[in-house]
């Protein structure tokens, strides 16, 4: 057998017609992001925030300015390397681009090819003619013949976008990709910010266990201050147990801070993709206050948040669904077409003067289908009121962050002053209550207090700073400012 050579461009003679009306209707209108909807937003917004802040100075990287050492940013970026929430949420981005790369094929027209062959026997009853004429049993002569067929062909169906409901579903695919894209940012947004509260709080439970261990110390002094003047005939028993009390609640909260440092570190792990053992080191205090970022006008978070921009990209997406639903109301229109070649002979196939080729239209619509597509308009009308209601409360519960922020700053900010002079007065006074304990003129009632309220308003100075960092950092996030890592 001769092998078969099929010569490239006589295979193109075969259907040369249809071939032209392709490239004609490629050339038409392509699928593109659908433009934002006019007047989607029902709110009228304010020309600035209530709450005030005073703004000398900005940086959008936060990261870097808490992170004197790095520590937090090699952190963020194992984070986003190993976070397998993360990666869950990057696989919806990869599924949405998928539909609209399905979707985008729907436009195009599909090709099949074969190649087969055939052999026939088929039986004809009275050929050829003659028999014995006057014979009682006339039998008719039957004639068998045998028939080979070999052919090849390259098919085409392709449904023309005339009305555009191709596009529009495309558009609409289109649409929800982006949004789904907008929530991977937003996510990576909210996960490193929240690596940055957790290693914080790591931070912040660090500094608590060493309070109480000097707490401890504190606290067995004065226990040891009461022995030497009760052995001195100075002092009460009850005295060195109201003292024995305290060294054991410090104990106690020694105990606690530490199991509060594991189950932090647990938290951070878990964020890390590590095994949570509670065992990560974490290393020196919480970092100083950044300046605040700049808020802004409300109208900015339409386009800086990133889960606003996402509602709004799902919105226009179910407004192009309605569209794609109405436009199934239109005639469907077809090309089909076909070209190749038909022989008895397989060497044949690649010889042009054996080809065969045919194209053909149809347009179709169908009249009765009990109400399916008047019925699919309606529940595309009812998403795009769900995607309407959840754009509004996306917006409005972003305007509830960043108010509730900037409200935070100034109210913790004050806090965090009276607290600081608290601790300052409380600091001098346990100090004066020692001497005068020592000196005969204080009491011992007066020296456990003081130090009791010392080391507790000194606890809440710590916790007071962890609650402004954190805030701080919501404060950038509700925002939608920009979060630069190396990621």
């Amino acid at each position: 057998m001769k092998r078969l050579r099929i010569n490239r461009v006589n295979a193109v003679r075969f259907f040369p017609e249809y071939l032209i009306v392709v490239v004609f209707l490629f050339s038409g209108c392509v699928a593109k992001s659908p433009p934002k909807g006019k007047g989607s937003l029902e709110l009228k917004l304010p020309s600035s925030y209530q709450s005030k802040l005073d703004i000398i100075n900005s940086d959008t990287n936060w990261i870097k300015q808490i992170s004197k050492d790095g520590k937090l940013e090699k952190l963020i970026e194992e984070v986003l390397l190993n976070n397998w929430d993360f990666k869950k949420a990057a696989t919806n981005v990869q599924r949405a681009a998928a539909n609209a790369k399905i979707s985008a094929s729907k436009k195009y027209p599909k090709f099949s090819g074969d190649l087969g062959g055939a052999r026939t026997e088929r039986s004809f009853l009275g050929f050829p003619f003659g028999g014995d004429q006057e014979s009682s049993e006339t039998r008719p002569t039957v004639s068998k013949a045998l028939f080979t067929s070999y052919g090849m062909s390259l098919d085409m169906n392709w449904e023309i976008d005339l009305w555009g409901r191709i596009r529009t579903g495309q558009e609409a695919f289109i649409a929800e990709f982006e949004a789904s894209a907008n929530e991977l940012k937003g996510f990576k947004a909210s996960l490193v910010g929240q690596t940055a509260k957790i290693w914080f709080s790591l931070l912040g439970a660090k500094e608590q266990e060493e309070l109480a261990s000097r707490s401890l110390a504190s606290f067995k002094e004065t226990q040891r201050m009461f022995r030497d003047a009760f052995d001195a005939g100075n002092g009460a028993a009850s005295q060195i147990r109201l003292a024995a009390s305290d060294v054991e609640v410090a104990v106690a909260l020694l105990e606690q801070r530490k199991s509060q440092v594991r189950a932090v570190a647990r938290q951070l792990e878990i964020l890390l993709g590590r095994y949570p053992g509670g065992v990560i080191e974490a290393k020196g205090g919480l970092p100083e206050m950044p300046p605040p970022p700049p808020p802004g006008i409300p109208s900015d978070l339409l386009n800086r948040r990133m889960d606003i921009i996402a509602a709004e990209r799902r919105l226009t997406a179910a407004d192009r669904r309605i569209k794609e639903a109405k436009l199934a109301l239109f005639p469907q229109i077809s090309l089909t077409g076909s070209g190749g070649a038909t022989s008895e002979k397989l060497r044949d196939l690649a010889d042009s003067a054996f080809g065969v080729w045919n194209v053909g239209g149809q347009a179709g619509q169908q009249f009765f289908r009990a109400g399916e597509v008047l019925a699919n308009v309606k529940l595309r009308q009812i998403m795009k009121t769900e995607a309407y209601i959840d754009y509004q409360s996306e917006v409005l519960e972003a305007l509830r962050e960043v108010e509730t922020c900037l409200d935070n700053e100034v109210i913790l900010k004050n806090r965090w002053n009276a607290l600081v002079l608290a601790e300052v007065n409380l600091i001098e006074a346990y100090k004066r209550s020692v001497d005068e304990y020592r000196g005969g003129i204080g009491t011992s009632m007066n020296l456990l207090f003081t130090q009791r309220q010392m080391l507790s308003v000194s606890s809440q100075v710590l916790e007071m700073r962890r609650m402004r960092l954190e805030n701080r950092i919501n404060l950038h996030l509700t925002l939608g400012g920009n979060i630069k890592s190396k990621q």
